[in-house]
């Protein structure tokens, strides 16, 4: 076996995944979840699978599910943040207690701080110390979780501002089926890969009007013009919104049958009131906070976002979705 030692938080859909590809390249993988749902890390001690979030795939022996988070991280090097953006802030203060200098802390959680509306990268700088500021990294692209972990070919970015502990990622991560393309635009990264949620949901939308690929063509060109300006306005580049994290991973969630945030849209655009379409899904639709901080920065930064208002305006104010929708399209430009 693999020397490096792994830390997984999350043991949802996208943390049990990973930890599986790390998993299956010979590295011993700690998998943490939160203290309130202990039933995955039992049910993969019981069954070697974990039923509630990832039903059906025989999970590795180098899995180890841990119940106790100073433990989950002793001897760890690289660790993987894998929950919802919103727990982010409290997570990294309880894990930097346990963590030596030198480990790579790695975001695959991708979104924006409520609160204080910085990117999860940086909120996890301003909260490490400083001898962990520089090992900061974060993964993104168009990764459905169950396809990666049953070997499905998967290509992401991996961003940090550190060429080590890109490479750390790499090591752990990459195989012939897996392969990370290195960037250092954390800023684009981090963005593409949280608010290519928002306009999944209205991908859903199309689907539940049963409107053409035409109209999903366009507006795929419209979500990404619209992340684009923003990406840019805040420092990141727009190259990265055409890359891997970006249209990759929009394309890849927008269309996927299986997508929480399409899913959620789908069932808006069929009758159901915003908290029945979440209780449907099953799991956190990202889309829903993430479509509030995205109009949020749009005030901020003056972006011209009318596709993420529409959005805005069927999930959060409950206006109707049809009526919502076609108006946009009658005054698509």
């Amino acid at each position: 076996m693999n020397k490096i030692q792994t830390t997984v938080i999350g043991a949802g859909n996208m943390g049990t995944a990973i930890a599986q590809v790390i998993a299956k390249n010979g590295f011993k993988v700690n998998l943490w979840n939160h203290e309130g749902d202990k039933l995955p890390l039992e049910q993969i001690i019981k069954c070697g699978e974990n039923k509630k979030y990832f039903k059906g795939v025989k999970l590795s022996k180098n899995i180890n599910p841990v119940f106790d988070l100073k433990e989950a991280l002793l001897g760890s090097q690289i660790v993987f943040f894998v929950i919802p953006s919103n727990f982010m802030s409290d997570m990294v203060k309880r894990v930097i207690e346990f963590l030596p200098c030198g480990v790579v802390c790695v975001d695959a959680s991708k979104g924006i701080d409520d609160k204080s509306l910085f990117i999860i990268t940086d909120l996890m700088e301003k909260n490490i110390p400083k001898c962990l500021q520089s090992k900061i990294a974060s993964i993104s692209g168009p990764a459905i979780a169950h396809d990666m972990a049953l070997g499905g070919f998967t290509a992401m970015n991996v961003a940090s501002k550190n060429k080590q502990a890109i490479e750390l990622v790499k090591k752990v991560m990459e195989n012939k089926n897996l392969k990370l393309v290195p960037t250092g635009d954390l800023i684009g990264v981090e963005l593409t890969g949280s608010f290519k949620n928002v306009y999944a949901i209205a991908m859903g939308i199309c689907d539940g009007l049963k409107m053409p690929m035409n109209t999903k063509s366009a507006l795929l060109v419209t979500a990404l013009r619209e992340i684009s300006e923003l990406v840019e306005k805040m420092g990141g580049k727009s190259q990265t919104v055409y890359d891997l994290a970006g249209l990759g991973d929009l394309v890849g969630t927008g269309l996927c049958e299986i997508s929480r945030n399409r899913r959620f849209g789908e069932y808006l655009a069929k009758g159901l009131k915003k908290d029945d379409a979440i209780k449907k899904v099953g799991q956190v639709v990202e889309g829903v906070s993430a479509v509030k901080i995205l109009i949020n920065l749009n005030k901020k930064y003056k972006v011209n976002m009318p596709f993420a208002k529409m959005v805005y305006e069927i999930v959060i104010s409950n206006k109707s979705v049809k009526k919502q929708f076609l108006n946009f399209l009658e005054n698509y430009k």
